[in-house]
């Protein structure tokens, strides 16, 4: 008995063995034309383009905000003593264009390591708000109806939501968090600039 078991035992390895086999060729065979490894070189391409898509996206979208912002001032009228200068507002779109191209970095981060579809709280909402805060700066402050205080509650709402990136970024992928850190220290340096003109 004991010996027909062993031998039912060994027919059926024997046979999920040739199934395997079987499946693994019919696996390289499919697809006409297919070489191993192409789909990852595609991958790749995806990736650098969602990546630059992303990066691009961010920064393009500040530097037209800095864009609304100077064309909706009013140039007649005289500057406030108060008032940014040229060299200022060169240096703030600057320093802008950059921490959010590297904050959508560490957003593109995030999401490749599909942090964004399992944490949408923790990652979606705080990029979000940053993003939308860090647009709403520059025609709060710059624009033609100036309006300091509320540059402010940019700057306190971009360093608020910059932290809650950090945290949510690190803890999905914990380059994306420290790349998420600039952009709060970035924002302090904004409301420095942004309390100099009140």
């Amino acid at each position: 008995m004991a010996a027909a078991a062993h031998e039912g035992m060994t027919q059926r390895v024997a046979a999920s063995a040739s199934r395997d086999d079987g499946g693994g060729s019919a696996a390289t065979v499919s697809g006409p034309n297919k070489k191993p490894g192409g789909g990852r070189a595609s991958t790749s391409r995806r990736g650098l383009r969602s990546l630059a898509a992303a990066v691009s996206l961010s920064a393009a979208l500040m530097a037209l905000s800095f864009f609304a912002a100077s064309h909706h001032s009013s140039p007649q009228s005289s500057p406030s003593p108060k008032a940014a200068t040229a060299s200022t507002v060169a240096v703030v779109r600057a320093g802008s264009v950059t921490s959010e191209a590297v904050l959508a970095l560490a957003a593109w981060m995030a999401w490749a390591e599909g942090g964004v579809h399992a944490r949408p709280a923790a990652t979606l909402l705080p990029y979000a708000a940053q993003l939308g805060a860090a647009l709403a700066w520059a025609p709060l402050v710059l624009g033609r109806h100036a309006a300091p205080r509320a540059g402010l509650a940019c700057c306190a709402a971009m360093a608020a939501a910059a932290v809650e990136c950090a945290r949510g970024f690190g803890a999905v992928n914990p380059v994306a968090g420290d790349l998420a850190k600039p952009a709060v220290a970035w924002a302090v340096i904004l409301a420095v600039v942004n309390y100099k003109m009140l």
